[in-house]
């Protein structure tokens, strides 16, 4: 029998995987059940998804935002300006000049303007590592194929290469580029720190990540769009044996 329903919609900024909730979803939960991780890990188990769930104040219009990831969040101004635009384009919150957001404790502001763009990060280089947002970050200039076919290969060198003194390993050949984190693992799209340090290492040739998607830089700022994926509802039922979802390795 089913116990709740759960709503909410997905986006994907680049591939990069956001899931959006009311907090008054999450009202009144199952006992047993842990309903933030049930919607963190379903229902396509991948394990780059990110949780965002929101609170509108009615009278200040202010919105309080907490965000949860399986693997670590990335880009966070990024999904968080893409969340923004997500609740405007649905006529959830009226169109305004800036937006305040209370993000951990913390305000963010972001102007209408600022929604689709990011500035890029400062550069610096200490004892053969590049520094970019407080992130290490190793550049490998390789032979190998960047394909997704060649992903085995890339696998492999990623593996080799790390001496777990960096945050991200970058594999860049012609432009095109893998990025893997500490863990060694692929992150299937693009990362600002990484952009940041690829647009001036790299910049006359372009910057392409392994699936092919092609990073746009103007005036020192990443050109971002997010795109709907579905709007669902989770149905929580009493005799799941999954009380926390699962995630595919």
């Amino acid at each position: 029998m089913i116990v709740k329903t759960v709503n909410s919609y997905d986006i994907h900024i680049h591939g990069q995987l956001l899931r959006v909730i009311e907090k008054n979803e999450l009202r009144a939960g199952p006992e047993g059940f842990d309903v933030k991780k049930l919607l963190l890990n379903e229902p396509r188990g991948s394990k780059y998804m990110n949780l965002l769930i929101f609170h509108e104040d009615e009278v200040s219009g202010s919105l309080t935002v907490t965000l949860d990831s399986i693997t670590g969040i990335e880009n966070e101004d990024v999904l968080l300006k893409s969340f923004v635009s997500s609740l405007v384009d649905r006529g959830r919150i009226e169109k305004k000049e800036s937006y305040s957001l209370d993000f951990n404790g913390r305000t963010k502001k972001y102007g209408q303007n600022e929604l689709i763009e990011t500035p890029l990060y400062e550069v610096g280089l200490t004892d053969g590592l590049y520094e970019v947002n407080h992130k290490k970050i190793k550049l490998v200039e390789t032979g190998l194929h960047m394909d997704i076919q060649y992903i085995t290969s890339i696998k492999k060198e990623i593996e080799k290469l790390n001496d777990s003194t960096y945050d991200y390993l970058i594999l860049n050949n012609e432009g095109k580029h893998a990025t893997a984190n500490k863990n060694n693992d692929i992150l299937p799209y693009p990362i600002i720190e990484v952009i940041s340090l690829l647009n001036r290492e790299a910049r006359p040739e372009g910057i392409t990540t392994l699936n092919w998607d092609d990073i746009k830089i103007q005036n020192g700022k990443f050109k971002h769009t997010y795109q709907l994926i579905s709007n669902s509802q989770f149905y929580i039922d009493h005799t799941d044996i999954y009380t926390e979802g699962f995630v595919i390795k």
